[in-house]
């Protein structure tokens, strides 16, 4: 199998605020990533129940993660998604680069994150 670029970003949230108040942050977050995100986010989703929020969040490489982030952090949407909740877990499907790890080192999220490496077999279909 040729090596695949694309990760897949699982993170859990802790619900700070109930669920009406995550579900209206993350749909302005997601209308603006849609709107002016990274052109590398292929897919960004949003899940809730039971008190926890999930994103769903596909990337076309490792400097599409690092762009995505660099461009959003700054965002009201994104400050509105850390007022309503708390991010407890970062699964990350992929590969790691190293401006990815120092991009989570600065942030201080290094210990939220759950590596399960790279793919080593699979298939995509277009």
């Amino acid at each position: 199998m040729k090596a695949d670029p694309t990760i897949t970003v699982v993170n859990r949230y802790r619900l700070t605020a109930g669920q009406g108040a995550f579900v209206a942050a993350v749909s302005a977050m997601a209308r603006r990533v849609d709107t002016e995100g990274h052109p590398g986010v292929r897919s960004h989703h949003f899940f809730c129940a039971d008190g926890e929020g999930r994103a769903v969040v596909t990337y076309a490489s490792p400097d599409a993660w690092v762009g995505h982030h660099d461009i959003a952090m700054g965002w009201p949407e994104m400050a509105a998604v850390r007022a309503v909740s708390a991010l407890e877990e970062i699964s990350l499907y992929g590969p790691l680069s190293d401006a990815m790890r120092a991009w989570l080192e600065k942030a201080d999220l290094l210990g939220r994150l759950r590596h399960a490496g790279e793919a080593v077999t699979g298939f995509r279909r277009t």
